[in-house]
């Protein structure tokens, strides 16, 4: 089987958390939401405008509800980007490597 029939075999769970995504360069990161969650990616929305294959780091933050648990901090791929209404973008992201 080729990647991208495995990739939608993956288990995706909705999860609607906060995400920090921290740009090369700038000063403070970008806030979205991290609308769902796989083994290899995640998909997230904001107003920032990916490159196609562009590297950067994301922290997506725990529930408000959920408890006292750690951020995942991890490196990410854009793998696709579409337009939303109001500004946002659709980001499709693979994780390259979780930091902590």
């Amino acid at each position: 089987m080729d990647r991208m029939t495995e990739r939608r075999r993956d288990r995706r769970i909705p999860l609607g958390c906060k995400v920090g995504i921290k740009l090369a360069g700038a000063a403070a990161p970008i806030v979205g939401d991290c609308i769902e969650l796989g083994v290899g990616g995640m998909t997230i929305h904001s107003t920032h405008v990916p490159r196609m294959d562009e590297v950067f780091e994301v922290a997506v933050l725990p529930p408000e509800h959920g408890g006292p648990f750690m951020p995942l901090h991890a490196r990410v791929r854009v793998r696709r980007c579409h337009g939303l209404d109001g500004g946002l973008y659709e980001m499709g992201v693979e994780i390259v490597d979780v930091i902590r």
